[in-house]
């Protein structure tokens, strides 16, 4: 059973599944007038394939008013659907793209050559002469007879023929001058660049750009850098280097031998103590008043260790008790250089330097998590300190100086291509309404930051295009329509705003005049 859904509109294709004629037959009694019918049936169904079914299924759509088209790739029910005047679509996407309307009719044949297929034809002779005529005399006379045939003349009939050749050979003549020449016409515009500034604000927490107030979308992103770096010191000190030596001499205050180890230590008792140590092992002879002499070498580099004679004049140790040191002579041979030292200006020096460094780092770190369109204000990019550690201390020492320093990295990230559209929006809107924006000209100046805060940023955007004075068609061709070629030109110059004189290429070129008709001038304008 067929059921069919609510009439569509008209225009609108129903999709009919049937399985036999009879059913497209009810379907098409109960559509309503202009509906559009598609029927669809599986492969197998053969009973379509019969050439009356489907000249009676479309004589009753006709009387309905229905069309109707079938969906199948069977050839025979194909065939005999053409032959029924019956649309064959291979798809119902076919169909929906394309509904074809049936053919015609064929007409029948006029009624003169209608003839019973069972009686002669009519000779030659009979159909050349007239029918009979009826003649009438003034007593009231009537008389039958045949009417005289009329006497051909050939030359005659000739002239008519040539005549006739002659004024369609002119008639020809006179619509090809007319419609032959073609002329095309090839404008360029001028072109004037506009220019529009605007003052945009970037901020968090916008999803989306805001043209009413000139918002665009900004986020927040971090990142973690970290970086070693040295530099020279450019302190200068003066070092110890060489140890002072001398000769003392050790006095007995016993009766005994005693004997001096290497390494026993001596010093000055004024002022700084000044230590030194012997270089050797001295024995003292026994008996009071004996001594003996040993050399001895300062304990600290340096000049402390220059001392005068005879201040140094005590032993460390036990044998201060049994023995008495002098030194007979000055000690001699501690030296100081001048060696580099770390200062707290190299401190701060190489902190600036590795400081610039990773902020460089950072802010191309940062530029690693931008989304497509975004960009940060260099101005906008803040920098902390996590840690920071030195090698050296203030004061050491050193020729170099090393610097260990960790950073964390903010900015704001601007949805720039958001920008760029709101400029690109205030530009066409200020565009006059009898130009036209060329959209692939546009243009976006750097943006000029201004303000800058914890989540916003404010900056001036300017947004520049070219723009034509529209040309139509239809003006050229009213306007040179029947025109001189010589005058066309300036006449298109005065008319147009052009960019450079106009190309005129006329088909034929002897032509004086450009085409009367509008339709044969063919205009092409070049943006």
């Amino acid at each position: 059973m067929i059921t069919l859904s609510k009439a569509p509109s008209r225009g609108e294709i129903e999709i009919v599944p049937v399985r036999t004629v009879a059913q497209a037959r009810l379907a098409v009694l109960r559509a309503q007038p202009h509906q559009r019918l598609l029927f669809t049936f599986p492969d197998e169904v053969d009973n379509f394939a019969h050439l009356a079914r489907l000249k009676a299924l479309r004589r009753l759509a006709d009387e309905a008013g229905v069309q109707i088209g079938l969906v199948t790739r069977d050839k025979d029910v194909r065939y005999f659907a053409k032959k029924a005047r019956i649309p064959v679509y291979a798809s119902e996407a076919a169909a929906r793209k394309r509904w074809r309307w049936p053919k015609a009719e064929p007409p029948l044949p006029p009624p003169h050559k209608l003839r019973h297929p069972y009686l002669p034809a009519p000779p030659a002779a009979a159909v050349a002469l007239r029918a009979p005529a009826i003649i009438t005399r003034p007593d009231g006379t009537i008389l039958w007879g045949e009417a005289k045939t009329r006497r051909e003349r050939p030359w005659l009939q000739g002239l008519g023929y040539t005549l006739f050749i002659g004024l369609m050979t002119l008639l020809i003549l006179g619509v090809t001058w007319y419609l032959l020449p073609q002329a095309t016409i090839i404008l360029v515009p001028a072109r004037q660049r506009i220019l529009k500034s605007v003052s945009i604000t970037a901020h968090t927490g916008i999803e989306a750009p805001d043209y009413l107030n000139m918002l665009t979308p900004a986020r927040v992103v971090q990142a973690r850098v970290e970086g070693y770096d040295t530099t020279p010191t450019t302190g200068l000190d003066e070092a110890p280097v060489g140890k002072a030596t001398g000769v003392v001499t050790f006095f007995n205050k016993t009766g005994r031998e005693i004997i001096v180890p290497e390494g026993t230590i001596v010093r000055t008792t004024f002022g700084e103590n000044v230590r030194f140590r012997t270089t050797e092992e001295v024995v003292v002879p026994a008996g009071v008043g004996q001594q003996a002499q040993g050399q001895i070498e300062a304990v600290e580099p340096g000049l402390i260790g220059n001392v005068p004679a005879l201040t140094i004049n005590e032993i460390e140790g036990p044998l201060n008790l049994s023995l008495r040191v002098s030194n007979p002579f000055n000690t001699e041979g501690g030296t100081v250089e001048r060696v580099a030292t770390v200062t707290q200006a190299d401190k701060d020096r190489l902190k600036n330097q590795l400081l610039a460094q990773l902020q460089k780092q950072a802010y191309a770190k940062l530029g690693e998590n931008l989304r497509p369109g975004e960009y940060i204000p260099p101005e906008t990019v803040q920098t902390f300190v996590l840690a920071e550690t030195y090698d050296r201390f203030s004061g050491e020492h050193a020729d170099t100086l090393g610097l260990q320093l960790q950073l964390l990295a903010r900015g704001l990230a601007v949805d720039m291509a958001g920008a760029q559209q709101l400029a690109e929006r205030a530009l066409q809107e200020t565009v006059p309404q009898d130009q036209y924006l060329l959209p692939e000209t546009l243009q976006t100046g750097e943006p000029q930051f201004t303000l800058f805060g914890e989540d916003f940023v404010n900056f001036n955007l300017t947004a520049s295009a070219e723009v034509i004075h529209p040309i139509q068609a239809s003006q050229v061709r009213a306007l040179l329509a029947g025109a001189a070629v010589e005058d066309a030109p300036q006449l298109l110059m005065n008319t147009f705003d052009l960019a450079r004189p106009p190309q005129i290429i006329l088909e034929p070129s002897w032509m004086k005049t450009l085409p009367r008709l509008p339709s044969r001038i063919i205009v092409r304008v070049y943006k």
